[in-house]
């Protein structure tokens, strides 16, 4: 059994680009605080051992940034759990592969709080899984508990076998077993490749995907429930249809609303496509979007542009925008609707309990120090 530990203290704050190693069992750090902002190009990296789990915690008000978290070695895995309000994972990246076969959501987070919100922004998950055949590790999921409002922005997915986002879960219908809380996810900015289900799934009236580019997922978006909308996005090369809709198995009805948006195919299991493809999908890889982080160390020094703090007169992003078509194969449904499913039946089991849980509140870096030194 991997030992825990939750430290508070008032020490000052680890020095940046500090190497950590998390062995001898899986590390669980309740990050609680913030501290100030990190200057770019100074993050912390932790080298996660043979088979040991790197694990982080994250309730009301707490900030994971400026971190890697090298994964390279043979069974490394990570845990990234943030339940609450006005928490925010940023400039965090991935490095190395998960080699895990068995489902997993190595980032599981939600929004309780109907009125509340919380923010994702600069992630690198690129280096994706070995095993690309469902059941497997999703790259971000959002609990059927979710009822307020996530942001995403600017994060990088590849090679994911369930699903790049898995944001479906809190639209789930009265008649599911795990009845959804309605939250919204709003993803921008954002790149997706190569996930089997889907790219950017999501399933409540409010959520979107606007300005990304998904290419060789099974559905590169997919609106699972009820009503969503694509904005101002490319897709292309779908194994089974650049938009999906619905599902079979619950009965429900789902409808995609496309605005300014490029795509050449749609697969419609249960609703429709409101919308027509707006020209030839022009858009086809991660330096495509501008501020999407294309590697890992980049993520963590949270040195790729915000497309935010760019002049309304000017493309401020060193990066060019190559144009790309793909050719889109002939429609198959090597998933079923029940396997799509299984995931939204899952609860809010990975998710802490966040009441009592924490004596103190301190700086995520300070955790570290106390932890490693």
């Amino acid at each position: 059994m991997s030992d825990t530990a939750t430290f508070v203290d008032d020490r000052p704050a680890l020095d940046r680009r500090s190497y950590l190693k998390v062995a001898a069992g899986a590390a669980v750090l309740s990050a609680v605080g913030v501290g100030s902002a990190a200057a770019e190009e100074d993050y912390d990296v932790i080298e996660v051992s043979a088979g040991d789990t790197y694990t982080v915690q994250l309730g009301d008000g707490d900030t994971l940034e400026n971190t890697l978290i090298d994964i390279s070695a043979d069974g490394a895995q990570y845990q990234i759990t943030a339940t609450g309000s006005d928490w925010q994972i940023r400039n965090v990246g991935v490095s190395g592969v998960w080699d895990g076969h068995e489902k997993a959501e190595p980032i599981s987070v939600s929004v309780p709080d109907a009125g509340s919100s919380a923010r994702i922004e600069n992630l690198y998950l690129g280096d994706g899984a070995h095993d690309d055949t469902y059941p497997g590790a999703t790259g971000i999921f959002v609990s059927p508990g979710h009822a307020g409002v996530l942001e995403i922005d600017r994060v990088n997915i590849q090679g994911y076998p369930d699903n790049a986002i898995y944001g479906s879960g809190p639209g789930n219908p009265s008649n599911h077993s795990t009845q959804g809380a309605g939250g919204e996810v709003h993803i921008t900015n954002s790149f997706a490749a190569d996930c089997r289900a889907g790219g950017f799934r999501i399933g409540t009236n409010g959520s979107y995907a606007e300005n990304c580019v998904a290419v060789g997922c099974d559905r590169n978006f997919w609106g699972f429930y009820e009503e969503t909308e694509v904005i101002d996005c490319d897709f292309s090369d779908a194994e089974m249809g650049d938009i999906g809709t619905g599902d079979g198995h619950w009965g429900e009805n789902a409808s995609v609303v496309v605005t300014d948006t490029r795509f050449e195919t749609s697969v419609e299991h249960s609703g429709s496509v409101v919308g027509e493809s707006a020209d030839d999908v022009d858009r086809s890889e991660p330096e495509d979007v501008d501020g999407v982080p294309l590697t890992a160390e980049e993520a963590a020094a949270g040195t790729a542009s915000d497309p935010t703090d760019s002049d309304d007169d000017g493309d401020q992003s060193d990066q060019e925008e190559p144009a790309d078509e793909g050719e889109t194969p002939d429609d198959s449904d090597d998933q079923t609707d029940d396997e799509a499913d299984e995931r939204d039946d899952e609860s809010d089991e990975t998710a802490p309990d966040d009441d009592g849980e924490r004596e103190g509140r301190m700086n995520f870096q300070t955790i570290l120090r106390v932890l490693f030194s």
